[in-house]
């Protein structure tokens, strides 16, 4: 018993002192720096720390006239609820990742990719990465429509036709 343990302390030692791996590095996805909108929110990676891009993004909170500015922290994410102009929703989120940070910008439920773009290029100038520009006096605004509700809908009477139409008026099915 005691010799298979040595043998097997032995092997241990011989494979962490054994030069390289047996197991291949992990692949990387190298980080995208440029805009990216998808299901509705726009994010974009930043390379400066947490602390840094949160002030950032307060100060193009501010540029673009959101009201109601308030930043609650999750664990290490960060997070700015605030109301646009016309009274939409706004969340913007900052989480930190190794020596950089995701920034990902919500406008009302189903999103909002001119301003979500607009917000988050003005934070990349807040942090110097695009050169200066002047702030809009007219944010750039294309709310999605809703699809639930739409004006475009078929209305109920032209929907429902066949069931008033129908000599039986108690249920739905015959």
């Amino acid at each position: 018993m005691r010799r298979r343990a040595k043998r097997r302390a032995t092997l241990a030692a011989l494979l962490a002192l054994a030069p390289g791996c047996a197991l291949p590095k992990p692949a990387t996805a190298p980080i995208s720096r440029e805009f990216e909108f998808s299901a509705g929110q726009g994010s974009r990676t930043f390379p400066a720390p947490a602390a840094v891009v949160s002030v950032a993004v307060a100060e193009a909170l501010a540029d673009l006239e959101m009201r109601d500015v308030r930043s609650m922290r999750d664990g290490a994410v960060l997070r700015y609820e605030s109301v646009t102009p016309d009274d939409r929703s706004c969340s913007v989120t900052v989480r930190s990742l190794a020596g950089s940070s995701t920034t990902t910008a919500r406008v009302g439920w189903f999103g909002d990719q001119a301003l979500s773009r607009a917000l988050l290029d003005r934070v990349a100038v807040r942090l110097g990465e695009l050169p200066p520009e002047p702030i809009p006096d007219e944010l750039p605004s294309t709310p999605g429509r809703n699809p639930f509700f739409s004006r475009d809908a078929v209305p109920d009477e032209v929907m429902l036709r066949d069931q008033a139409d129908a000599t039986y008026n108690d249920r739905v099915i015959p």
